[in-house]
């Protein structure tokens, strides 16, 4: 995530500076009411605070365009990197990530137990890059139901690995 937050940085043109300008100074902005209307409590203040809000989520506002604008690219960026370092990490490191070895895991494919090839791990990393980078309610409620799936089945597998035919499996014990 933070290398795909650099990147995005190095990788802008000049309208998505600008846009990152604009809402890096609509945050400064909201941040400042916000700390003043919790310091002072006054009602006035809190209002403030929601005006804000409402004017940012609307589609012509200028700091609303310039939010979305940054973000997307941003995100968009991030996804692109996420993905790419997590199937690269899978594919050639054998099926172990960083995470995985840091864990002692090893994502195996089935019913051979080899590495699993470039595609699979490729499929792998969309499903969890888009779940960490991409700002959409959709991704993040699949996400965070995908992540409690093998609580529940006696394989331990999650989603991406019954759509890839992959399993994660403890290193020591295989």
């Amino acid at each position: 995530m933070f290398l795909g937050w650099a990147l995005a940085g190095l990788l802008a043109g000049p309208d998505e500076l600008a846009a990152r300008q604009k809402a890096d100074a609509w945050t400064h902005r909201f941040t400042e009411q916000y700390v003043k209307a919790i310091r002072s409590g006054n009602p006035r203040d809190l209002e403030t605070l929601k005006a804000m809000t409402a004017k940012l989520v609307d589609e012509k506002s200028p700091d609303g365009e310039a939010f979305l604008a940054w973000y997307s690219f941003q995100g968009n960026v991030s996804f692109v990197t996420m993905l790419l370092a997590l199937a690269l990490q899978e594919w050639l490191l054998a099926g172990r990530t960083l995470g995985k070895r840091i864990f002692n895991l090893r994502t195996i494919s089935l019913p051979d137990a080899a590495t699993p090839g470039f595609l699979s791990a490729l499929l792998r990393s969309a499903w969890k890059a888009a779940f960490f980078t991409l700002p959409n309610p959709l991704f993040m409620l699949l996400g965070i139901v995908n992540f409690h799936v093998p609580l529940f089945r006696r394989d331990k597998r999650a989603w991406h690995d019954l759509w890839t035919r992959t399993q994660v499996v403890d290193e020591k014990t295989s």
